[in-house]
């Protein structure tokens, strides 16, 4: 390939429940299927991702969603995960079990007529 050569620098990052997102790779690191990476999150805030596909299966992909490859929504991925990043983010998938238990006990408690099937920090 030619040294000027730049591959398509947008990512498919797959997060829990199997949602999946485009992000731009603007800092051009180095990343591999399955990397951990930080994402800016749709409010505020990170997620906590994982790399599904790079290079030109993403165009592929986004061309198949009908996501315009030059859209200004496609947020940058931050940075590539430290093992701080991926501790902290066990910690919380960790409480996610408990409290759906308790979030379910108090909807039973108030009588409300929905059913909660996830529960993400």
């Amino acid at each position: 390939m030619p040294s000027d050569f730049r591959g398509f620098d947008c990512v498919e990052i797959r997060f829990k429940g199997g949602r999946k997102d485009f992000y731009r790779n603007d800092k051009r690191l180095p990343l591999v299927t399955g990397d951990a990476v930080v994402v800016e999150a749709a409010g505020s805030g990170w997620h906590l991702g994982h790399v599904s596909l790079k290079g030109e299966l993403v165009r592929l992909q986004m061309r198949k969603k009908k996501v315009p490859t030059d859209s200004r929504d496609i947020k940058p991925i931050l940075r590539v995960a430290t093992p701080d990043d991926e501790e902290r983010w066990q910690a919380v998938r960790d409480l996610e079990n408990g409290t759906m238990f308790r979030a379910r006990a108090v909807v039973d408690e108030l009588r409300l007529k929905m059913k909660l099937s996830d529960v993400e920090y």
